[in-house]
């Protein structure tokens, strides 16, 4: 009886394990877009580039990252987040641009152009992130990386200052899936 039990048990575990998975519906970019980069440090040039003005100094960082998270379960849009630092990194100023629309094909977001409402700009270790206004404008898409500009207002959390910024970048394409 025992034995007659414990059969079943197994064949039950195993019928209901082996069965097939169904996978979640997600709208993969359209396009031959490179999909993983190998991790690298972010002290060390990717192909990428960042470059603005800050009251008047330039910065420049030859390390930019273009994450695209095609929209799903979780998200009802399409994301682009445009950074120059691994996270967890301790590597400053850590700058980090956020765009959301509703279009899966990459290669169509070119020549768009979006509000610069999430830029987070943080100039040091416990340092609470500078917020921005403006618009931000893609003017080249490729299979590997994303170009662009952008300009507008950083704005200063504690004392609500604004310092106008403007630049561009080249950042590398990873695909979040």
């Amino acid at each position: 009886m025992i034995k007659k039990a414990f059969f079943f048990l197994i064949l039950t575990v195993l019928c209901t394990g082996c069965g097939k998975k169904k996978e979640p519906e997600v709208i993969r970019p359209k396009g031959d877009f490179q999909m993983s980069l190998p991790d690298r440090s972010d002290r060390q040039p990717n192909g990428g580039m960042l470059r603005f003005t800050l009251e008047g100094k330039t910065m420049h960082d030859s390390y930019c990252v273009a994450l695209f998270t095609p929209r799903g379960d979780l998200f009802q849009n399409d994301n682009l987040q445009l950074f120059n630092y691994n996270p967890g990194s301790d590597k400053y100023p850590q700058f980090l641009i956020n765009l959301d629309y509703r279009e899966s094909d990459l290669q169509n977001w070119q020549d768009k152009k979006f509000p610069l409402d999430f830029l987070a700009f943080t100039p040091a270790p416990n340092q609470v992130p500078f917020t921005s206004q403006g618009e931000v404008k893609l003017t080249k898409v490729t299979n590997e990386f994303v170009e662009g500009k952008f300009s507008g207002d950083l704005i200063n959390p504690h004392n609500d200052k604004s310092y106008p910024i403007k630049g561009e970048f080249k950042a590398a394409i990873r695909v979040n899936s």
